[in-house]
């Protein structure tokens, strides 16, 4: 009687594990992605001597360039780079710069500036004198004298330079004139150009300006 139960209990066992059938495998996991390690933040590279100079003479430049208004124009952001080579370009007649004369007859210099600065000339007017000092670095500006007066002289639109080696010489230019009062970093800007200490300049300076657009140097 026993062995008639365990045998009915197994085959009975048999049949509830045939119709269930085998056990489900368990569902695959995706496989889990691997931690990213951030790379290490690049340290920056030291800035390079000669890099250090361009922007101190850049930062001089937009800071005192006398030229600066004319650089914008241009969409120069200011920069300072006094003109072409130095003497360069002329008319194609020697010693003369810039564009050529438009007037005939030039006076001295001396009696226009002794009047005043308000009785300065609105329109062009050619006139003649001693180059005094000129820029040192490209010739971009120069300073003219008769008897006591003296003027600067610019290059229109910083259009042209002149040598560098004229001071003494006779001189007619021709252009406008008109009083400009530069800052102290021009000044300096100025005071470096032509060859002196910067550092000994200081506050700003009123001077008679000659906006030219052609200059003759004698024997240049």
């Amino acid at each position: 009687m026993h062995v008639r139960h365990a045998i009915l209990a197994s085959l009975l066992g048999c049949t509830v594990v045939a119709c269930q059938g085998p056990a489900a495998a368990p569902a695959a996991q995706p496989a889990a992605e691997p931690a990213k390690v951030a790379e290490p933040a690049k340290a920056a590279e030291p800035a390079k001597p000669e890099e250090k100079v361009a922007v101190a003479e850049k930062h001089e430049a937009e800071e005192g360039c006398i030229y600066a208004d004319a650089h914008k124009k241009e969409g120069d952001e200011a920069d300072c780079p006094h003109g072409g080579a130095e003497g360069t370009p002329n008319s194609g007649e020697p010693g003369h710069f810039g564009a050529a004369f438009a007037l005939k007859d030039a006076k001295p210099l001396g009696p226009i500036l002794a009047a005043g600065k308000d009785a300065l000339p609105k329109d062009a007017v050619q006139v003649s004198g001693t180059v005094d000092s000129v820029c040192q670095k490209k010739g971009c500006w120069m300073v003219m004298k008769d008897g006591d007066q003296e003027a600067r002289i610019l290059m229109k639109d910083h259009g042209f330079t002149v040598p560098m080696d004229t001071k003494g010489k006779p001189v007619v230019v021709e252009g406008t004139i008109e009083a400009r009062t530069f800052t102290e970093a021009q000044v300096k800007h100025l005071e470096k150009d032509a060859g002196k200490d910067p550092a000994a300049a200081s506050g700003e300076r009123t001077e008679y300006v000659l906006t030219a657009s052609g200059v003759k140097i004698q024997n240049s």
